[in-house]
């Protein structure tokens, strides 16, 4: 056969073609290539809050590093540093995830920290935590989200108009947060498939199985199921309507039907104040576009705060104390950058913050967070194991989060000091 004859492709195989790429490779830190698409998914995997707030913290070291002519990678550079926010009145949890997120970093840029220097951080870290134990002036232990007892959920929810569609709305969003023990982000990413309303039987005190109504929530992945395997939360109707999760959806999901949005896509939908539903609506829409006209996380806390306001069960800032808090913020920045020396521009900013940190404690804090603690606290409290309430709120029974939901105080009525016979 000559040189210029065809050879015919044996049937079923195509000659291979090589496709220009859209998006060309990146190089990661070590300098080694990767295409775009897994350096994406890479980047992706991780929350955006986390890559925010991991962002932040990388660009403060770098900042102080300059600043006090250290380098990043220099053996000591990050105990000084976390020495010096501590010096700034930043508590010991600040430290801890500043630590955690260099520590990460470093290794990721191949300059791994030492084992002597990481001994030092926790050293400085536990130095701080027993700085803010022993002062006086201040609570000791981090600032958390006040929890949200049932009384002062009904209030919050009897603050909304369930007559119209937003009211409606809210109210979904308020009590299925509740009695999912949901993080924020949780109720936003609902899909209309996600809730399940069914019937169950359950026991009576006579041994009868009865129907009762209940709702299967179906949480895709959150922050404790990075791996998205999934987990289910089941919650039974209460017997009071008015706080009960399953009629709030059903009142919700009739005007979806009604507005001819009862189609695959978000469960809990945007509304406009010209009263538009979902995609339909005006404003910033999510950048996902399978999300497209659902709620955010900020979305849920915002509903929250703004709930736990209108109840009275938190202060709503006055304009002037707005003022007066940058004010003060401002002229501690300005005295600091003023001051001779870095040891007395520290003392400054850490006499303003331990300030701000005593009227933040004064007042009563509910966060999108505080729906998640007061169910937990409420289910602990009426006597559920801690392993069935762990499972309802998709935590490990050896997870310290779980721990610190949990009050470790005696009631009253079973304090050991009551049986003594000294009482009056």
């Amino acid at each position: 056969m000559a040189s210029t004859e065809l050879v015919p492709v044996a049937a079923g195989r195509v000659p291979a073609v090589r496709r220009r790429r859209a998006e060309a490779d990146v190089r990661a830190a070590g300098g080694a290539r990767i295409s775009a698409s897994a350096a994406r998914k890479l980047r992706d995997a991780v929350p955006r809050n986390s890559r925010d707030a991991r962002a932040t913290r990388w660009r403060s070291f770098s900042q102080w590093c300059a600043d006090e002519e250290w380098a990043v990678d220099e053996p000591n550079a990050l105990v000084s540093y976390l020495s010096e926010l501590g010096d700034r009145g930043h508590p010991a949890k600040t430290l801890e995830a500043h630590f955690s997120t260099i520590r990460a970093m470093r290794a990721i840029k191949n300059s791994p920290l030492s084992k002597a220097e990481i001994k030092a951080c926790q050293l400085i870290i536990r130095h701080r935590a027993g700085e803010e134990a022993d002062d006086p002036t201040l609570e000791p232990g981090p600032l958390q989200a006040d929890g949200v007892d049932p009384d002062e959920l009904r209030h919050m929810v009897r603050t909304l108009d369930r007559t119209t569609a937003r009211g409606k709305r809210d109210a979904a969003v308020l009590l299925i947060d509740w009695w999912m023990a949901g993080r924020a982000s949780e109720p936003a990413r609902l899909n209309l498939h996600d809730a399940v309303i069914t019937m169950v039987k359950i026991e009576d005190e006579t041994g009868r199985k009865l129907q009762h109504p209940a709702l299967i929530i179906k949480v895709r992945r959150s922050k404790a199921d990075q791996k998205a395997r999934g987990q289910e939360v089941r919650i039974l109707a209460p017997d009071d309507q008015e706080l009960c999760p399953i009629h709030a959806l059903r009142e919700w999901l009739d005007v979806l039907a009604d507005d001819g949005q009862l189609t695959p896509g978000p469960l809990l939908r945007r509304i406009d104040k010209h009263g538009n539903i979902g995609a339909k609506a005006a404003g910033r829409h999510t950048k996902d576009p399978l999300r497209r006209g659902g709620i955010t996380a900020e979305t849920v806390s915002d509903l929250v705060t703004a709930a736990a306001r209108a109840a009275g069960l938190t202060p709503a800032p006055a304009p002037e104390d707005l003022a007066a808090s940058a004010r003060a913020r401002q002229e501690a920045h300005a005295a600091a950058a003023a001051a001779p020396t870095v040891e007395e521009a520290n003392a400054i900013l850490k006499t303003w913050r331990t300030g701000v940190r005593i009227a933040r404690a004064a007042v009563r804090r509910i966060t999108g967070h505080s729906m998640r603690r007061g169910c937990i606290q409420a289910l602990l409290d009426a006597g559920n194991p801690p392993e069935a309430v762990a499972l309802h709120s998709r935590h490990s029974l050896r997870s310290s989060a779980f721990d610190a939901y949990r009050r470790k105080k005696i009631p009253w009525a079973q304090n050991p000091t009551r049986f003594l016979g000294l009482a009056a």
